[in-house]
């Protein structure tokens, strides 16, 4: 404990070993000796709490190099680092330090990777060996098409104009740093382009990367592999799934809010768009976005999810008394309605008000799936609906479009997506060569599916065939029940009488030994009040005999006592109810064998109608 307490001294920030100074100052008193005897026991609930001990207070009040270097000090503190999930815990309590905060961005995003492919290929465009900054001045220096810088340009001058780094002296540098930033995220992805949100993610990296050229292969490494790609391509396919998500989380984790909301007709796509597509920099400021990113990297999509919940929980007690009107103009100024935590509480308080909801792989993958249903339900109404029917000429969703040649065409990456973050992502490659941005490479140039019309034709006339199939064996397992209920009910009332019978043979038999127990305790108390039972016991003390030694001592009485009338009275009444319960019982036990066969049959229909009551 001595060790553990000097050690957190030595590794801990001034700040964090202020906080900790009352803990650490009881482990070494403890460990000295300087407590009573008596609390002995704390040094072993210490020594046995340890590893939770050691996990307080390292990961909450130490930065990143130091959870890291404690990690590999031995084999002891490498396994609870592993088991206790050190790196999350300090990641997720906001203690990421200013100049470690590069460091794991781009080891979580992966943008090593992303670097060097795109150096190795500029350097063969360009003949000439290029590193990553001149690789990104070669990108912002490309020319763009028409009316696009324009677009940007625009844009940059609204992105964050009440920051200190976008606004006065500092904030022309700022901008113009912006703008090569989205300038070479454009030449780098034609086909992605520029998208309005995308100027707030990356004046959210530059804020706190300072370097034009790192914020810029982090946010291509955003698009490349944190599946922000089809988030900000034309169309944005993929953004419809992210807020059906979100919706679904909503309802199930917030179903108070949600069914207000629903009931005021305010749909939550305006909310889920800002989070989506700018990140949360639209909702939070700057200041404190930058442990939001750090919560991003880490865990992926699922932090976007449950720190969308978090917003919404803090705003749920206002949201439910405004009206429609109400809260669509509190949704838009949800910046400057919003403040994470109490006023006063530490970063590590406020992040975990926001994270307080889970979200698992699984439920957003079920959601997938939901939304998947849904967009197949809509293309093939439409596609068989005729002229004059509601469905016909319906607009399409997005990932779905008429395609000129007949038929429909896909979008598949509008239909499903990962939620890993890149560096969990990157496990499952099992050929380093190959690597993970070629899977993403071909995964982006692999065109959209056409499918015919005929053959959703086809397919909406295979599912209605189904559905007739499946609505006949409805109707014949509802006249199966049915008839199994009729059977039923008539033999619970042909086995009425045999049921009747078979109780009062039970309540009768009940009663009977009721009867013989009573004769039992009558005769106990006959035998023990009887004269001549208490003339020999009396007997026995005139002599001083002990009436538990000797010979014949006890038995005496016991053999005289059967004389006493009263007990006589009580033996035979005993010996007449023992013979009428003797006969009594092989008439019950006739009545029992009478009532099996039709029991075991009322059973069985019951068993038979539970099952065809499962069935599909």
């Amino acid at each position: 404990v001595t060790g553990r307490a000097t050690w957190v001294r030595l590794t801990c920030p001034r700040s964090g070993w202020q906080q900790m100074a009352g803990a650490a100052a009881s482990l070494n008193g403890v460990a000295t000796g300087e407590l009573q005897r008596p609390s002995d026991s704390l040094v072993g609930a210490l020594a046995d709490g340890a590893p939770l001990l050691l996990l307080t207070c390292l990961c909450s009040y130490t930065t990143l190099t130091d959870v890291c270097s404690c990690r590999q000090t031995c084999k002891e503190h490498h396994r609870l680092a592993h088991e206790h999930k050190w790196i999350k815990h300090c990641v997720l309590s906001g203690n990421i330090a200013d100049q470690e905060r590069r460091g794991l961005w781009w080891r979580c995003a992966g943008v090593q990777e992303v670097a060097d492919h795109w150096c190795a290929r500029l350097s063969t465009e360009e003949n000439s060996a290029l590193d990553v900054d001149q690789s990104f001045e070669v990108l912002s220096a490309r020319a763009l098409p028409d009316g696009k810088v324009a677009e940007i340009e625009r844009d940059v001058h609204r992105t964050f104009p009440t920051h200190p780094k976008f606004s006065g002296t500092e904030g022309g540098v700022y901008r113009d740093k912006l703008l090569k930033v989205l300038r070479a995220m454009s030449a780098a992805e034609p086909d992605v382009g520029y998208c309005q949100g995308m100027n707030f993610v990356a004046a959210a990296l530059l804020i706190h990367l300072a370097r034009a050229s790192d914020a810029f292969w982090m946010l291509l490494a955003m698009i490349q592999g944190c599946h922000f790609r089809h988030i900000f391509a034309p169309g944005v396919p993929l953004l419809p799934l992210r807020v059906f998500q979100f919706s679904g989380l909503v309802r199930q984790r917030l179903p108070r809010l949600w069914r207000h909301l629903k009931d005021e007709s305010f749909s939550l796509d305006i909310f889920a768009h800002q989070c989506v597509l700018t990140l949360f920099a639209y909702s939070i400021e700057p200041d404190f976005l930058v442990y939001v990113y750090d919560a991003f990297f880490f865990l992926g999509w699922k932090a976007v999810f449950r720190i969308g919940l978090g917003l919404l929980a803090s705003l749920e007690s206002k949201l439910l008394g405004m009206s429609i009107e109400e809260i669509s103009r509190f949704m838009h100024q949800c910046k400057r309605n919003y403040s994470p935590g109490e006023a006063g509480a530490s970063i590590q308080d406020r992040l975990r008000d926001l994270l307080k909801f889970k979200v698992s792989s699984a439920t957003l993958d079920e959601l997938q799936r939901d939304f998947q249903l849904e967009r197949w339900e809509i293309l093939l109404r439409c596609a068989c609906a005729e002229p004059g029917d509601g469905s016909f000429g319906e607009p399409l969703p997005a990932g779905l479009e008429r395609s000129k040649t007949g038929g429909y065409i896909l979008d598949a990456h509008a239909f499903r997506t990962e939620n890993a973050p890149p560096w969990r992502a990157a496990a499952k490659y099992a050929k380093p060569k190959r690597g993970r941005l070629k899977e993403i490479e071909e995964a982006a140039l692999a065109g959209p599916q056409v499918v015919p019309y005929d053959e959703l034709i086809d397919f909406n006339d295979e599912l209605d065939d189904y559905d007739v199939e499946t609505q006949r064996d409805v109707e014949r397992l509802r006249d199966i029940i049915a008839d199994t209920d009729k059977d039923l009910a008539d033999l619970w009332v042909d086995s009425e009488f045999l049921r009747q019978e078979a109780q009062e043979a039970e309540s009768e038999r009940q009663e009977w030994q009721d009867y013989k127990k009573a004769l039992m305790d009558s005769l106990n108390a006959a035998v023990k009040t009887s004269p001549v039972a208490r003339g020999a016991e009396g007997g026995n003390r005139a002599a001083g005999a002990n009436p538990g030694e000797g010979d014949g001592a006890r038995p005496a009485p016991l053999a005289r006592v059967g004389q006493d009338s009263l007990v006589t009275q009580c033996l035979e009444k005993l010996k007449k109810v023992e013979s009428e319960i003797y006969e009594m019982s092989q008439r019950w036990q006739a009545t029992f064998k009478e009532m099996a066969p039709v029991q075991k049959e009322i059973d069985e229909l019951r068993s038979r109608l539970r099952c065809d009551c499962r069935l599909p």
